[in-house]
């Protein structure tokens, strides 16, 4: 029903009504009424027309594009509200949205999905919601997404031990060393695989024997990092160094500094689908995720007593986190080299990149196939 007037029976005032939304004119008068409803319909005099979930949804997603958010986020705030939230609350009105019709919309998404899964759904909604709040002083001092959640278990870092690491870095370096740098790298520096996949040339310093992490690099673009705090600079060991000094990608004039075998960035969620569990298996090795050589590196670092901040700063990550996810005692020594010295780790790798470049099928250094 589209917005309209009408006489309370017993104060003889004129009511606004539209869907849910109520609101007093004020006045007596209908002909007064009346031209207040017109203001109404034109969003004149402070009496904004309260949009529909589906009305402010096509304006709202408007500024959700890049750079204003993460191209990601873009997609995920689409494909969320159109698979999920849209085909139920389209045409219903922002007002009418309340508790217990946010809460049944809940139960019923738990059919068959992770309480993580509808949570992500349900705080997308409400992200909407809390901007519509901002525009429409009506809507204040509402809060139909206040809902009580059962308490999860927490997935806790599963890392490798450092035997495991070392198992599958040497399956690597002898099965398919194209990618035995992009596998060592990620266990050595505990850089996120997203971020590792951003990183540039220009990124690189080979003579001050440093990394700058500034992007990540998801879904075939590069995208800020996940967080403030995840841009850094770090210094890393010359192991590390003499391995990305073999790669093919500079030489070729590609701007990423670890590619496929096709000679384009590694997308890194997709690599790990493909590649990740197979040497895993021929290993006999329980299958961890991908992600699981940051938390190995995390975890070594806390195990050889370095300190928290010094640990968080070079990961990229805060205290709290690490306090919370692993255990361990910490000293209050000094710690930077720790991250970037190994003469056992530089001289095996000497041995290993002696006269050696980084190849696979059909990718040839010097041979562009872009």
């Amino acid at each position: 029903m589209p917005p309209h007037i009408h006489k309370h029976s017993r104060s003889g005032y004129w009511y606004l009504q539209d869907g849910y939304y109520g609101k007093s004119l004020k006045t007596k008068n209908k002909t007064e009424a009346e031209a207040r409803l017109k203001q109404y319909n034109r969003g004149k005099f402070g009496l904004k027309p309260i949009p529909t979930v589906g009305e402010y949804y096509n304006q709202w997603i408007e500024t959700k594009v890049p750079p204003l958010v993460r191209p990601s986020a873009a997609r995920d705030y689409k494909t969320t509200f159109n698979a999920h939230i849209l085909p139920r609350f389209r045409r219903v009105s922002l007002t009418a949205l309340d508790h217990a019709e946010i809460a049944d919309f809940r139960n019923k998404l738990m059919a068959g999905r992770s309480i993580k899964t509808v949570k992500n759904i349900i705080s997308t909604f409400r992200s909407m919601y809390s901007d519509a709040q901002r525009d429409h002083t009506d809507l204040q001092g509402r809060q139909p997404f206040a809902l009580k959640w059962q308490r999860q278990i927490k997935e806790r870092p599963d890392p490798f031990t450092s035997g495991e690491r070392h198992k599958v870095l040497t399956w690597w370096k002898e099965n398919d060393f194209f990618y035995f740098p992009w596998v060592y790298v990620l266990f050595h520096t505990g850089m996120r695989p997203s971020d590792l996949a951003g990183l540039h040339w220009s990124d690189v310093d080979l003579e001050r024997r440093t990394l700058s992490i500034n992007k990540s690099r998801t879904h075939h673009q590069d995208q800020p990092t996940k967080t403030a705090k995840s841009v850094r600079r770090i210094e890393v060991g010359e192991d590390i160094i003499r391995l990305v000094e073999i790669l093919p990608a500079r030489k070729l004039g590609i701007e990423h500094v670890f590619v496929n075998k096709e000679g384009r960035p590694i997308n890194a969620k997709k690599w790990s689908e493909h590649n990740w569990a197979e040497p895993l298996r021929k290993l006999e090795i329980r299958h961890r995720k991908f992600y699981a050589t940051r938390h190995t590196f995390i975890t070594e670092m806390v195990k050889a007593g370095r300190m928290i901040k010094a640990i968080g700063d070079y990961v990229g990550t805060s205290m709290t986190m690490i306090e919370n996810n692993y255990a361990g005692v910490l000293s209050m020594e000094p710690d930077r080299e720790i991250f970037v010295k190994s003469s056992e780790r530089e001289s095996e790798m000497r041995e290993i990149t002696e006269g050696k470049v980084v190849a696979g099928p059909g990718f040839e250094p010097g041979t562009s196939r872009l």
